[in-house]
């Protein structure tokens, strides 16, 4: 009895063992994100250190927009409100299934923006000899009163003095080879990639790759710093087929996730994103 006790007790450790064993290595092993941090500093050495080991024309450096380089001072914008209340967006999302979160999200451009974390001037300073982009899943073309989006982001960085170069051409062009998403596709613009949204046509991992193509330029390394995994994750499995001996480094950066200096109530929250919303609809139906 007592050795069908053991086995029996050798058999469960080996299997919570295993178990175990199976769930760190999924969590180690993530696809496409090769580091997490939560300040530029620390985004800037790791970057610098992997760089050095190539020629400057060979590395393409690319940074999200929104949460990233930069993003909204309202209390309805700030990560730990939005966690917070993430419960209230799904449920507006869900009542508005033909509606773009993205397109819709585009009204809190017109907020004030804040720079996320001051480093990225001293990373971009260490940067000036390597191509690098502003990279953004922002729908283009125009929306209410706005013309053309990609120029608006263009230049809310460049109010920031936040500039980017990749050597590119031409300044301004259309990415002609990926499919139209409500009339518009992906477009370049002064050194912003706009992807042309979430959750349309493309993904940013496909958009990178559409450009690197229009340049007819395969870089020997891409390193992409953004907030949302899933970006990370896209362009990592769309860099392997597309151009596989491109080595890709993707940093999730988490600096946003640390800002919050104001609250805001779950009705103010309703009510702002609401507004988002029934103001797209109005638009899209127009």
């Amino acid at each position: 009895m007592r050795k069908i006790f053991r086995l029996c007790l050798k058999l469960t450790l080996v299997f919570i063992g295993s178990f175990m064993l199976v769930g760190f290595l999924t969590k180690l092993y993530r696809p496409g994100i090769t580091k997490s941090f939560r300040h530029m500093s620390e985004v800037g050495r790791y970057i610098l250190k992997k760089v050095r080991n190539y020629n400057p024309a060979d590395v393409l450096c690319a940074f999200d927009i929104d949460f990233t380089l930069i993003q909204p001072d309202h209390p309805a914008c700030y990560v730990p409100n939005i966690q917070k209340h993430l419960q209230i967006l799904k449920d507006i999302e869900n009542k508005h299934p033909k509606i773009d979160p993205s397109v819709a999200f585009s009204h809190i451009f017109a907020e004030p923006q804040r720079v996320v974390d001051n480093g990225i001037y001293a990373l971009l300073e260490k940067l000036k000899n390597v191509p690098r982009i502003a990279f953004t899943a922002t729908a283009t073309g125009p929306f209410e009163n706005v013309k053309r989006l990609e120029v608006l982001r263009y230049e809310q960085l460049l109010e920031k003095h936040l500039q980017f170069n990749c050597n590119a051409a031409e300044d301004d062009f259309v990415l002609e080879e990926c499919p139209s998403y409500r009339g518009t596709k992906p477009i370049f613009y002064k050194g912003v990639l706009c992807s042309n949204s979430e959750r349309g046509t493309t993904t940013k991992g496909s958009v990178l790759c559409a450009f690197l193509r229009k340049l007819n330029w395969v870089p020997k390394l891409v390193v992409l710093v953004d907030d949302r995994s899933k970006n990370l994750r896209d362009t990592y499995a769309a860099l392997k087929k597309d151009f596989p001996h491109t080595k890709f480094i993707g940093i999730r950066y988490l600096g946003a996730h640390d800002y919050c200096p104001r609250g805001i109530s779950p009705k103010d929250y309703r009510d702002y994103l609401m507004n988002c919303f029934s103001r797209t609809q109005v638009y899209e139906n127009r």
